[in-house]
Formats: C-alpha cells, sequence, structure tokens
C-alpha cells in the first residue's frame, strides 16, 4: 500500500511539475551523484530542455519491476538481470586523513598507516585488506573500525580526525583543495569494479533514454581518473 501512494505521489509531483515534459526517474548512488554527475547536469539540460531529471539516492541493487525508476548508475558488476549495462568509468582509490594525521610529514608509510584507525566502507568492505596487501604489508585489523555506508560520511569521519580512508580524489575535490583532507600516500587501490548507467530492457527504446545514456557516456569518456588525480596532486 505504501509504495502504491507512493507511486500516486509521484505521478501527481510529475504532472504538477513538468508540464508535459519529459522526465527521468533515475537512482544514483549518492557521492557519485553529488559529486561528479549533478555538477554535469546543467549541460545535458541546456541539449536537452525538454528532459527533466530526477535524482534519488540508491546505494544497492534492487529490481525495476518493483519501483518507477526508469534507470540507475551503480557502482559494481554489470550483471543486473533484466538491464542492458554501459560502463562509466573505474574507481581509484587512495588513503586520505585530517592534515593533523601527517604531522608535518609529506606523506606517511604503509606500517605508518597499519597504526592509525582505519576508516571502513560498508559497500568496500575489503578495500583496505586489498591495499595493504597491494603493499606487501600483512595488518591483521584491516577490515577493523567504524564503518560508514557513504563516501560523504567517511569523509566527514576522516576530517574530524577520526582515522585514515580510502577514498576517490574525484569525490573529495573541494575538501583537498580546501586542505581539509590530505593525500596521506600516493599508493593507489584501482576497483576492479566500475560505475554504470543500467537501462531496463523494456525502456531501452525510450528517447529520453537514449538522450541522456549518451550525454553521459560521452561526458564519462572525456573525463579521466588519471587526469583528476594529477589535478588534485598539483
Amino acid at each position: 500500500v505504501a509504495q502504491q501512494l507512493d507511486a500516486v505521489e509521484r505521478d501527481t509531483l510529475s504532472v504538477m511539475g513538468e508540464q508535459g515534459a519529459h522526465a527521468i526517474e533515475l537512482a544514483v548512488v549518492p557521492s557519485f551523484g553529488t559529486q561528479w554527475l549533478l555538477p554535469r547536469l546543467k549541460d545535458f539540460q541546456h541539449k536537452h530542455p525538454d528532459v527533466t531529471v530526477h535524482l534519488t539516492n540508491r546505494t544497492r541493487p534492487f529490481l525495476f519491476a518493483d519501483t518507477d525508476f526508469d534507470a540507475a548508475i551503480y557502482f559494481g558488476d554489470a550483471d543486473w538481470s533484466g538491464t542492458q549495462s554501459h560502463r562509466l568509468m573505474g574507481e581509484n582509490s587512495l588513503p586520505v586523513c585530517s592534515p593533523s594525521f601527517l604531522g608535518g610529514r609529506g606523506s606517511l608509510k604503509a606500517s605508518e598507516l597499519a597504526e592509525l584507525p582505519l576508516l571502513q566502507q560498508t559497500t568496500r568492505p575489503y578495500a583496505w585488506h586489498q591495499w595493504f596487501n597491494a603493499q606487501n604489508l600483512n595488518v591483521a585489523r584491516d577490515m577493523t573500525g567504524p564503518r560508514y555506508e557513504l563516501f560523504s560520511m567517511l569523509a566527514q569521519a576522516a576530517m574530524h580526525d577520526m582515522g585514515v580512508a580510502l577514498i576517490p580524489p574525484f569525490l573529495i575535490q573541494r575538501e583537498l583543495h580546501e586542505k581539509r583532507l590530505v593525500i596521506a600516500s600516493t599508493s593507489a587501490l584501482p576497483s576492479n569494479k566500475a560505475y554504470h548507467l543500467m537501462i531496463p530492457e523494456r525502456k531501452v527504446e525510450s528517447a529520453s533514454l537514449t538522450a541522456f545514456r549518451d550525454w553521459l557516456v560521452d561526458q564519462a569518456h572525456d573525463y579521466s581518473l588519471p587526469q583528476d588525480k594529477k589535478h588534485v596532486l598539483a
């Protein structure tokens, strides 16, 4: 019943607010939506003024049949049943912390990071374990520490001296620029997963979704994580 009422409310708001315009209901992982997608959406609106994109936070997969979503931006593998997947970009994470954790040093060794409180990301539970393995270091407590579902929570915890976090730099550009967070080590953790645009097979012929898909894939293609990292470290 609650889902049906939500659907009625959504339809009513759509009729009241769109006045005939085409609307896309997009589920998106929060930090990516806030830090990467939203700053670029004005360009899409300029090119497609008849299409309005509504964003709703979703951190985990769901069944499109149970929702009103037209598409989703999701981080993980491309095997989402009943959908057409379009890869957008990968993800490289770096250890970051508040400036006070560096104690005036330019960076920290992996062994020094291992002595600090490790902040964990709920949807990347093995991140620190994988990072220390890549540094040829066995750390017994690499999967312990407080867990946060969102990168924005992780960043806030790191800024408030609660520990060191593994975060993709493109999600914390402002915090790095303002020196509220600093890069503790330039050793990155590349992910074997990626950000994908997922469109239900029953909606792949939608003209609005096709326009959004083409625009989004072009935006992601033009955006380079190595360039982002170079900018952050400059």
